[in-house]
């Protein structure tokens, strides 16, 4: 699947408005004056942690320590992985910008070019549920010209604080579903990506109900309210060509699910879907966005929409 450069934001079109654990992840693991000179970290997995920075860092080379060690699956280069990102400047000691308060984790490829440099050296071959702090000079952080919109100069060390949240799947897993005939088709492209639905075999008038058809049903952990859950999606205007969301061009995207932050549709619909899951969801206005629509993405409040929403990790 094509991959593109990650960010620290959360893309909000989907939204209206329980992490894996490691083994100390419950009692606030922390850690100071290990690898990393003068650094105290503390507080719980999956939530913004506590740093402490005795005294500026000025170290020329990427350092890195375990705080908490998890013990699920390994990050490999090459392959996503969904993370909890805390940026700290590294001669202040104050924290910047990060996921935790965006609410759900950013999910990017672990490879050169897609992913901060540090933060990849840093993280690959850790598990879920571990914590991991790396300290790194300017250029293995952001590049020669720093970042100055994540408060950090060009001549600055940064910290990460790293909490590895799930490893997800590349694409869907499991046994194909028995698709109704009437429903949308989904077409993909040359690079297997889902790239649009066409509606030859569907009805010209969608029903009111929602729909969630399982098109691959998976067989790992199912979605729970409350969860956050790592997707590839495309969502379409039912009946027309008019795609207004989509993630298959550019990287996954991590939500939670059932805490009222997302369309009702996806919030009801993906409770109870398993890890490895394709689906498609057929939204009604009252599960999309109402009959107000979205005027950003074109969307009118008497729209149906249609989604294909592959699950790729939970937690």
């Amino acid at each position: 699947m094509r991959r593109r450069s990650v960010a620290l934001t959360v893309v909000p079109l989907l939204l209206l408005g329980t992490a894996a654990c490691g083994e100390d992840a419950g009692d606030g693991g922390g850690s100071d004056s290990g690898a990393i000179p003068g650094l105290e970290v503390s507080g719980d997995f999956g939530k913004a942690p506590e740093v402490t920075l005795e005294e500026p860092l000025d170290n020329t080379e990427v350092l890195s320590e375990v705080i908490i060690e998890g013990d699920g699956a390994e990050v490999q280069e090459g392959k996503s992985a969904s993370l909890h990102i805390q940026v700290v400047n590294g001669t202040s000691g104050e924290k910047t910008v990060g996921t935790y308060e965006q609410g759900a984790p950013m999910t990017g490829v672990m490879a050169a070019g897609e992913m901060f440099p540090a933060v990849l050296d840093g993280v690959v071959g850790e598990t879920v549920g571990s914590r991991v702090a790396v300290a790194s000079p300017p250029a293995e952080a952001f590049g020669e010209a720093g970042a100055e919109q994540y408060g950090v100069k060009e001549d600055e060390n940064v910290v990460f604080i790293v909490d590895v949240m799930s490893v997800p799947l590349d694409g869907p897993e499991g046994e194909a579903a028995d698709v109704p005939a009437d429903a949308p088709t989904i077409v993909e492209d040359d690079a297997g990506d889902v790239g649009r639905f066409t509606f030859e075999n569907a009805p010209a008038k969608p029903s009111k109900q929602l729909q969630v058809i399982p098109v691959i049903e998976g067989d790992g952990e199912a979605v729970e309210a409350g969860d956050s859950v790592t997707f590839d999606y495309l969502g379409q205007i039912y009946g027309t060509k008019t795609i207004f969301d989509e993630s298959y061009t550019s990287a996954p995207r991590t939500f939670t699910v059932g805490a009222g932050s997302l369309i009702k549709a996806w919030d009801e619909g993906l409770v109870g879907v398993k890890a490895g899951s394709r689906v498609m969801i057929i939204a009604p206005p009252d599960f999309g966005y109402g009959a107000d629509g979205n005027p950003q993405a074109k969307i009118k409040g008497t729209d149906t929409l249609v989604f294909v929403v592959d699950v790729l990790g939970v937690g």
